[in-house]
């Protein structure tokens, strides 16, 4: 509707100003309700009354979710996945870095970070699987990931060749033999395998796809925030410690939040704030409105990483805090997203110079909020 190819980021200016106008939710001019507060987001999130449709952006088969109980096991099996990994002990940075960049050294934005993120939950998402599954695992974050979900490089519909994509996953899943049901799952492959139910290998298919996006999408895209911001504000060199890159990511995912929006649909006709709601109304929460709001943060737009020092009891900022989601369709794998960025954050930043040269100053918002255009170079690895 109100898409281009060169993305969303003037709406979201212009609705973060529009938030600072009214003191709750609001309609913008195509008529969806608009939230920009933390305690709205959280009533609307968490949900006690049941006022909304269930839902999931990891377990879910086109707009359908699948059932509460299979998502919460399913959930419960993928951080398990996770946890049977050591991910930092087996990730070669220097080859990955040399392999990423150009011949002058320099890492793509808005595509860097994503791949690095591929190589390294791979133990995860395809564990020792031969090469096809793999293939068409490279093949998805190229042809989706990346054209679609991060540049944008279709306004309508998917891009061509994912529907190609997840044939070939459909038919590689159908191929897997040889796991005893009560076996532990090893990786994603494993994972959407054993999720329970009269699941065709396409349903299937479709909820690797998603796993491997929110898995890999969000996590890479908020890497290069990471980076190029660490090296912009001086969080660079051999005595970063691991401390600074923790508030670092904090306020990397508070100033660019990677789902600048998330979206719930109305069960029933009911009020929030006062403002009424009418079932079946889609109900637009900006993450990036609420994170950026100056009845919360003090010098919201200026980027801070030592505001995470202060005052840790903060309600209010706890309330308004959502890089994850929250409730039961927050991100089931948020702690290894942190723990993954943490530690790329600080072995780049602590072994690396950086230099960064943008094409843009604005970022790029589409299905995920991505850095503006240009590269990031990286020289000089220390001990």
């Amino acid at each position: 509707m109100f898409l281009n190819r060169l993305g969303l980021w003037p709406q979201l200016l212009r609705w973060e100003r529009l938030a600072a106008d009214h003191d709750g939710p609001f309609r913008l001019r195509f008529g969806t309700l608009f939230v920009a507060d933390g305690q709205s987001a959280r009533d609307i999130l968490v949900d006690p009354d049941g006022n909304y449709l269930s839902q999931s952006g990891f377990f879910r088969l086109g707009q359908r979710p699948l059932p509460q109980d299979l998502r919460t096991a399913a959930s419960h099996e993928l951080l398990r996945v996770l946890a049977r990994h050591d991910l930092p002990a087996s990730f070669d940075l220097d080859a990955t870095l040399q392999e990423l960049s150009d011949r002058q050294g320099r890492l793509r934005h808005q595509r860097w970070g994503v791949e690095m993120i591929r190589r390294y939950f791979a133990p995860a998402i395809a564990h020792e699987r031969h090469t096809r599954i793999n293939s068409l695992v490279d093949a998805y974050v190229t042809s989706s990931v990346v054209a679609d979900d991060i540049v944008g490089r279709t306004v309508r519909g998917s891009h061509r060749t994912v529907p190609g994509i997840r044939a070939g996953f459909a038919e590689q899943l159908g191929m897997v033999t040889g796991r005893r049901p009560d076996a532990p799952a090893h990786d994603l492959v494993d994972l959407v395998l054993g999720v329970e139910g009269e699941l065709s290998p396409q349903d299937r298919a479709q909820l690797l796809q998603r796993l491997i996006l929110s898995t890999v999408g969000f996590t890479g895209v908020a890497l290069e925030w990471v980076v190029l911001l660490g090296v912009q504000h001086g969080y660079n060199g051999p005595e970063l410690r691991p401390e600074q890159v923790r508030s670092l990511v904090r306020e990397t995912l508070r100033v660019y939040p990677t789902a600048w929006r998330l979206v719930r649909v109305a069960a029933r006709d009911h009020r929030i704030a006062g403002v009424p709601v009418r079932r079946g109304e889609h109900v637009l929460i900006g993450t990036h409105a609420i994170h950026r709001s100056g009845a919360v943060w003090d010098r919201p737009l200026d980027f801070r990483p030592d505001r995470w020092e202060e005052d840790p009891a903060d309600d209010e900022r706890r309330r308004s805090y959502l890089p994850f989601g929250r409730g039961e369709g927050m991100c089931p794998a948020n702690g290894f997203a942190l723990k993954a960025l943490e530690h790329l954050g600080h072995l780049i930043l602590h072994r690396y110079r950086g230099e960064v040269r943008l094409r843009r100053r604005k970022p790029h918002a589409r299905t995920l909020l991505a850095p503006p255009a240009g590269w990031t170079r990286l020289t000089g690895a220390g001990p």
